[in-house]
């Protein structure tokens, strides 16, 4: 998925970047900078699994915060359609709780 500045996630609704988004939230909720200063999180939507094993949801902002990309991707790192998975009702609470938490902290905003 490309850098945008709103999102649809399928179940879920549509969310956008906050215009309250500030960089010291991001760190606390966990987000990392990588070497181009992008905010990179990710959270496993297989709390069974190993991390490095698990599909999870990937969320990187860019440095200026003006953009984003969601992805809810597999151990390789690829793009995986969970709503064909057996536990998908699992994985869709768990990425609805991730999101809302992001939501509560201004990180985004749902608009629809």
């Amino acid at each position: 998925m490309a850098f945008q500045k709103q999102f649809k996630i399928e179940g879920l609704g549509d969310f956008a970047i906050s215009p309250a988004i500030k960089k010291f939230t991001l760190m606390d909720l966990g987000f990392m900078t990588n070497n181009a200063g992008a905010f990179v999180l990710k959270r496993s939507l297989q709390p069974d699994q190993p991390i490095d094993q698990a599909i999870s949801l990937k969320i990187v902002f860019q440095k200026d915060l003006s953009t984003a990309k969601v992805d809810v991707v597999g151990a390789a790192g690829g793009p995986v359609d969970i709503k064909k998975r057996a536990d998908k009702d699992q994985m869709m609470e768990l990425l609805a709780f991730f999101l809302k938490e992001l939501v509560e902290r201004q990180v985004l905003e749902q608009v629809a």
